[in-house]
């Protein structure tokens, strides 16, 4: 059974029409995850959630690899091909197959909790949101990394619980989405970067920003987040898709008051040199996400 309470914030009726899932799809984008695919498969069937209740979708997007063979030894996943490349098109292809009310993003090289499926399930049950994200955090959990994700969580935290559509981003490494917001809205514009946090934006500037709502419970590992070096090198490649796609929406950054609000929120219950070397970690961060939206030639769609 699902979590009676899975933390998140209620929010207004949206769109019309009750929550009445029987099924969620949960869509995988596939490239060159070799590496990780059979951790992520096995999370997900171990999902403590009742089996019948939820599809695993997943689609290669011209590996090379061997994933498209390891996809193969698992007859309980629908698997399909997208040959247009970009993680958009694969999660679009998708959509198109999907059979649940609720379709559930994830990565290749994220393992969900297996509490993932629950939460998704219990939040919407619990509140009338479009959309949901949930925390990512690393499978190795250095001090550095730990106190880097739990402020880039508390950072998606406190945006959803704003009333500023303009701050307001997305990402699909861990979202997930009621189907008649996708049909409305969707789908994900087939670009390098940044559709999910599009797609976000047209939901909340057509309806609210109650729209979209920050769920704690529904977490997943990001295997990907392994190292500070990853870290700084995925902040840069963030201003640089912010810069790119500033033509089709804009989205703020947010201000030294709100993040100093995350950074002690990330930090209020930890000692004193978590939270110095937050600081620091955080400062660099900063001057590399400047270095990141300088000079960038155009946009990446």
């Amino acid at each position: 059974m699902a979590p009676r309470d899975a933390g998140v914030r209620r929010s207004e009726p949206t769109l019309p029409g009750a929550y009445n899932a029987d099924m969620i799809s949960v869509i995988v984008p596939v490239y060159n995850t070799a590496a990780y695919l059979e951790r992520v498969i096995e999370a997900l069937k171990a999902q403590d959630f009742p089996r019948n209740g939820y599809e695993l979708i997943f689609v290669d997007n011209g590996s090379s690899d061997g994933s498209a063979a390891i996809l193969r030894r698992h007859p309980e996943i629908r698997a399909f091909q997208e040959p247009e490349r970009g993680s958009y098109a694969a999660r679009n292809r998708g959509i198109k197959h999907a059979r649940g009310e609720v379709l559930a993003f994830s990565d290749s090289d994220c393992y969900p909790a297996p509490h993932w499926l629950g939460a998704i399930d219990a939040a919407f049950r619990d509140c009338e949101a479009q959309v949901l994200l949930g925390p990512r955090v690393p499978p190795v959990a250095t001090r550095a990394m730990r106190l880097v994700s739990e402020y880039e969580n508390k950072k998606v935290e406190l945006v959803c619980a704003s009333n500023d559509p303009l701050a307001y981003f997305g990402h699909t490494n861990n979202m997930a989405v009621r189907k008649m917001a996708m049909d409305r809205f969707g789908p994900f514009l087939q670009r390098a970067r940044g559709s999910d946090t599009i797609f976000v934006r047209a939901v909340v500037d057509a309806l609210s920003c109650n729209a979209v709502a920050y769920c704690p419970d529904m977490v997943v590992q990001h295997a990907e987040l392994e190292s500070m070096t990853v870290y700084y090198s995925k902040i840069r490649t963030y201003a640089r898709s912010r810069k790119a796609y500033q033509h089709i929406t804009k989205v703020r950054p947010l201000s030294q008051q709100e993040r100093l609000r995350a950074f002690w929120e990330a930090t209020k219950q930890r000692p004193l040199v978590d939270s110095v070397q937050l600081f620091a970690l955080l400062v660099f961060g900063s001057i590399v996400w400047w270095y990141g939206g300088l000079n960038f030639p155009g946009n990446d769609s």
